[in-house]
């Protein structure tokens, strides 16, 4: 079986073959081809350094998760003092139970309603992050694309440098030093 390399992959997919073009081309199985095309996907996933991907967008799925537990309390709270407001004896005395015989109400409503407003306010900023991560990622992705189809042996140095710092990052996060 003829030698199909990486470079050879990645100059097929610049000039617009399929890989049954590039099989026949360079005289291996279409197999091999799409083997050698997962290789060069891998490496551009692998240049995606995978804190971004996995610890910031799960830690704010979790965060707009529980954002949304809470808002939704916060909503069945504001619902409550919206019918004691209304007259609702039963409301009322359910809110009592909660703020108390002496406790005031409007003020748990309104501190309820400026509760709410933070949420959203919050849910707002962590959405736009979440954004602007995936933003960049994609970004990055394209990058790594253009610089692997141009040079695949500089796509390579750049992802065992970002793998190098990743694992530096990594142990300083957790209070190690590296140079020991």
């Amino acid at each position: 079986m003829a030698k199909f390399t990486d470079a050879d992959y990645l100059e097929g997919k610049k000039a617009g073959l399929s890989q049954k073009q590039m099989a026949i081309e360079h005289g291996v199985c279409e197999a091999y081809v799409s083997k050698v095309k997962k290789r060069c996907e891998g490496s551009v996933a692998a240049a995606t350094p995978p804190v971004i991907q996995a610890e910031v967008l799960t830690r704010q799925h979790d965060a707009l998760t529980k954002l949304s537990l809470l808002a939704d309390k916060a909503a069945a709270l504001a619902e409550l003092c919206e019918k004691a407001l209304a007259g609702d004896w039963q409301a009322k005395g359910r809110l009592e139970q909660l703020v108390g015989r002496k406790g005031n109400g409007l003020a748990a409503y309104v501190a309820i309603l400026a509760e709410m407003r933070k949420q959203l306010e919050l849910e707002n900023t962590i959405k736009r992050t979440k954004f602007d991560i995936e933003r960049c990622m994609r970004f990055q992705e394209e990058t790594f694309k253009a610089i692997q189809e141009e040079s695949p042996e500089m796509a390579a140095r750049i992802v065992r440098r970002l793998v190098a710092a990743d694992a530096t990052l990594s142990a300083l996060d957790f209070g190690l030093n590296v140079s020991e």
